[in-house]
């Protein structure tokens, strides 16, 4: 034993001694931010610094809104706004993404029932949720309680994961999708085709919607290849009784086609960017009145 242990040591040493590490200084820059962003999120959450910013989801035959997807925003009094893209992975290392959630769910369901207040009719709101959601096992108790405390129906909830949450631990995840499930929240799968594209989760999981992810969308009325992909989640999800969402279109052309190959749904700068609770309450309205 004593040998062995000898001799993956002289392994490990010999493989540190022949390998090269490069540093470049964004590396520093990255670490610095990522330091930053761990230790500001709670007194983003606590100061009042986050927000939510909704995107219009449109019916592509009535070009009606059928729902929005809730996305947040972190307004830093120095740093002004920061972009989800950069403080997220710090905050699902940091496990403080499950405060983050909290903070969305609530405030969410809180402008739902705003809307209400305003006789909007009612819309669905699509809120992303983390592996680490769901990890720590929390997620049902908090949706529920936000649901109950603003007399919001579950079923204008609808919650968004990707497909390596379901993989992480499919047991563990699956119980808490059904629990969440069989009270009336949906399920979504964004940015489908670009990781594991397994068929068998779809019924699994209770799935109700496939987001097509914007990638595939990018020059798509002369990108045969993409085209063929797009057209085989549409055929798929409609096989299926799936609902289908393109995401991030940004042109007449691109939604054009996808109307004329029975894509049900789209959102994206084509129709209006991500905007406040009092911008969306008159595009809703605007809308509404058509």
């Amino acid at each position: 034993m004593q040998k062995n242990a000898y001799l993956a040591l002289q392994n490990v040493e010999q493989s540190t001694v022949n390998s090269v590490c490069y540093f470049e200084p964004y590396m520093k820059i990255k670490e610095a931010d990522k330091y930053f962003y761990i230790h500001a999120i709670k007194g983003a959450i606590e100061g009042e610094q986050l927000r939510l910013l909704y995107q219009p989801k449109i019916d592509l035959n009535t070009n009606k809104i059928v729902g929005v997807e809730a996305l947040t925003r972190w307004h830093h009094p120095e740093r002004g706004v920061i972009s989800p893209g950069d403080f997220i992975s710090a905050a699902e290392e940091s496990g403080q993404i499950v405060d983050i959630t909290k903070w969305a769910i609530n405030q969410a369901c809180s402008d739902m029932a705003q809307w209400r207040k305003a006789d909007i009719e009612d819309i669905s709101v699509a809120i992303n949720v983390s592996l680490v959601d769901f990890r720590s096992g929390a997620l049902p108790q908090i949706i529920f309680k936000a649901l109950n405390t603003n007399q919001i129906s579950p079923h204008l909830l609808e919650l968004e994961i990707t497909e390596s949450v379901i993989f992480d631990d499919a047991d563990h995840v699956q119980e808490q999708i059904h629990k969440m499930n069989v009270k009336g929240v949906s399920f979504a799968i964004d940015d489908f085709g670009t990781g594991y594209s397994n068929l068998g989760y779809l019924s699994k999981f209770n799935v109700e919607t496939l987001k097509i992810d914007q990638s595939f969308l990018k020059d798509i009325a002369t990108n045969f290849h993409n085209q063929h992909i797009v057209k085989s989640i549409i055929k798929m999800s409609k096989s299926l009784h799936i609902e289908n969402v393109a995401e991030g279109v940004e042109d007449e052309e691109t939604a054009k086609w996808l109307r004329e190959n029975d894509c049900s749904m789209a959102q994206g700068y084509h129709w209006a960017k991500p905007m406040a609770f009092n911008e969306l309450v008159k595009f809703l309205e605007k809308n509404n009145s058509h």
